[in-house]
């Protein structure tokens, strides 16, 4: 329903979707996640070849690599990781990082600030 005084016509759709997901409920849940579109950001484009943010929740970012490599050099910068996001988003953004549990790998490590 148009309110009185308002423009008819096409809209943007970023206006549009942003209005969607508040009504169903989810821009909380895409403002949180948000942080992970910034990975390549944040540890660099050859380390983002290799790996992923792939969830975040309540300042836990959960990550994956292709290779036990590139997981042991993430471990060593887990602190610099915590920092930028924190940085970029704001604090407590990240507080932790989980590796994601991978078929035929044991139990998640977790590393917090």
């Amino acid at each position: 329903m148009k309110r009185r005084g308002e423009k008819s016509g096409p809209r943007p759709v970023s206006q549009i979707l942003g209005e969607v997901l508040k009504q169903c409920g989810l821009s909380e849940r895409l403002s949180e996640r948000t942080p992970l579109m910034a990975w390549a950001e944040v540890v660099g484009e050859e380390i983002a070849q290799h790996s992923q943010a792939v969830d975040i929740r309540d300042g836990v970012l959960i990550i994956e690599a292709d290779h036990g490599a590139w997981r042991q050099e993430l471990t060593l910068l887990i602190p610099m990781i915590i920092n930028k996001f924190n940085a970029l988003f704001g604090e407590g953004t990240v507080t932790e990082i989980q590796w994601r549990n991978q078929p035929g790998q044991g139990r998640k490590r977790q590393y917090k600030k």
